[in-house]
């Protein structure tokens, strides 16, 4: 019904207009209530005027019971609030704004389906409301229906062709729904507008990537290199891409643009050394990691990192030994903390038998941790390699068998110096200790065993020396110097000749030219009775040591026995 007389009823268009602003400023486009439909986003300004229109009076009355409505909600009375809107869309059925005040208290209470249900009469009612379609959206979000969700979207984008978010949540919508090419299309409608930016190629290239289309995911890549040449990033990754798929002249080429863009750049040659690795040009990967490693700007930890990488242990210790110690002596020398790589260092110098400098960094370590045996033990070695630093090696010796009396190296060591000085009791303890506390994987068991006996000998325990050995002949079979002075021993004891005569025949087989072997095998024959067998291998023994007071006095006592 019309107004018979607009000018008697001014408050009614001062009505309408407050409840529009009232309504537009809480619940947005409900500020139209339930007739028209409007497009897009709400005015830029508050303060903008809109022109007063003349409504009906039951559009009035509908505004209202909107403004009731919304009043309850935002006081927190939900119930009435929705009783409110349910009495407004029996009566007005077509009232888009009470179906959407209706679905977003529903949806806040958790009751998705029925929030589903208004929110579906409010965009039936008005199809082209923005706020009705993302309405629709959040709620096809909390059901999962991602499809549903996806053309809701496709349907707001179709509005709005122009705002850039929508595309973005469009393309999120078809990621959630499996759609990777709807995704994708969304963000080249985004770039289409904006133009070509990182955030959307690699979005791009990620989603490629997941459904296993590697090569459209290295075109958005390479539409980014192409875009912004300058940046050498992309070009890296497109020579990371191409040496994955071992296609190596690519690789090379991008690698060549990252190298122009940056000669600088810390990790340009690392990888120039890979690629030159990979295609067996080792010699140009070698170089490649010594400019590498002459960049200041690559640290001493990532250079040990990268040796550790780069080089298997067989070609850092076999065939690239030679370039893969001189790039440790580089890396170390450039370190501000040397002494957390002191032990490789020390392995490398070691290897090289540079064991006065090997010693210096094995020092530098211990100073840093005593904790650990294995650099006890290499000091040890290193300093065993220098008859000057006996004496040093003796107290360090003694210092690791304290710390570490489980551990047979640092016993041998004491066991061995006191053998030098003929202190042959002193030995015995060292030696013994070893033997008690086992040997692993027969390390030191021999040479411990050969100390031993000669120990035990020397001190008059004959039957521990002759055991003893026995154990290190069960070990070293073929060691003639040992198995002829055992044999001599038990000459000297006159003890187990026959024996001892075989122990020495074998000798001389072996060492038909030692004068030591040859003395005993004559002068044990000698003891058997048997001077005519024995005297040319004494006349043989005395023509090859001719200075020898022993063999001298062996070969006439032999002669004499002849007469």
């Amino acid at each position: 019904m019309k107004h018979k007389n607009n000018q008697q009823k001014p408050y009614m268009r001062t009505l309408h207009t407050a409840a529009a602003a009232l309504v537009m400023g809480t619940m947005m486009l409900m500020a139209w209530g339930c007739g028209g439909s409007r497009k897009g986003q709400p005015p830029e300004s508050r303060y903008r005027r809109e022109p007063i229109k003349e409504v009906s009076e039951s559009q009035l009355a509908i505004d209202s019971k909107l403004i009731d409505a919304l009043s309850l909600q935002e006081s927190g009375r939900t119930e009435e609030a929705l009783q409110a809107y349910a009495d407004l869309v029996q009566a007005e059925p077509a009232c888009g704004a009470a179906w959407y005040g209706m679905a977003r208290l529903l949806l806040q209470r958790g009751w998705t389906d029925s929030a589903r249900a208004c929110i579906a009469q409010a965009v039936k009612a008005d199809g082209e409301n923005l706020w009705y379609l993302r309405e629709q959206a959040e709620v096809q979000e909390r059901q999962g229906d991602h499809k549903g969700k996806v053309a809701t979207w496709q349907r707001i984008v179709a509005l709005e062709p122009g705002v850039v978010a929508h595309c973005y949540e469009l393309s999120n919508a078809c990621i959630d729904a499996g759609d990777v090419e709807g995704a994708v299309e969304a963000l080249n409608r985004v770039e289409r507008m904006i133009g070509v930016s990182e955030p959307i190629s690699l979005q791009k290239q990620r989603l490629w990537l997941a459904v296993g289309n590697t090569a459209k995911a290295e075109r958005e890549i390479v539409a980014l290199a192409d875009a912004m040449p300058h940046e050498k990033r992309y070009s890296a990754m497109l020579a990371e891409m191409n040496m994955e798929r071992k296609r190596y002249s690519k690789a090379k080429a991008y690698y060549d643009r990252v190298l122009a863009a940056d000669p600088d750049d810390e990790y340009i040659h690392v990888q120039l050394a890979e690629y030159y690795k990979r295609i067996g040009q080792t010699e140009k990967a070698d170089d490649e990691l010594q400019l590498a490693f002459a960049n200041p700007r690559l640290d001493c930890r990532t250079k040990m990192q990268l040796l550790g990488s780069f080089y298997t242990s067989e070609e850092f210790y076999g065939s690239h030994s030679a370039a893969a110690f001189a790039l440790v002596e580089q890396a170390v020398k450039d370190c501000d903390d040397a002494s957390e790589y002191a032990l490789l260092y020390a392995d490398v110098l070691m290897r090289q038998e540079r064991y006065a400098e090997a010693e210096q960094q094995l020092k530098l370590a211990l100073s840093e941790d005593s904790s650990r045996y294995e650099v006890w033990e290499a000091l040890l070695i290193c300093l065993g390699s220098s008859p000057e630093s006996e004496k040093e090696m003796l107290t360090y010796a003694r210092r690791a068998g304290e710390l570490f009396p489980l551990h047979t190296l640092p016993r041998y060591l004491q066991a061995l110096a006191c053998m030098r000085e003929e202190d042959y009791a002193g030995a015995l303890p060292h030696l013994e200790q070893a033997e008690r506390w086992g040997f692993n994987k027969q390390y030191l068991e021999a040479e411990t065993y050969m100390l031993m006996a000669e120990a035990y000998y020397r001190t008059g325990k004959y039957d521990k020396a002759w055991r003893a050995f026995d154990r290190y002949l069960e070990l070293h079979p073929d060691d003639w110097t040992t198995m002829n002075n055992y044999a001599y021993y038990l000459a000297e004891q006159g003890i187990r000749l026959e024996e001892a005569l075989e122990m020495s025949r074998r000798t001389i087989e072996a060492e038909p030219d030692e004068a030591n072997s040859l003395d005993t095998y004559a002068w044990l024959l000698h003891l058997l009775g048997r001077d005519r067998e024995a005297l040319p291998y004494m006349e043989k023994a005395a023509r090859l040591d001719p200075e020898s007071d022993t063999l001298r006095h062996h070969l006439e006592v032999i002669k004499t026995a002849l007469q």
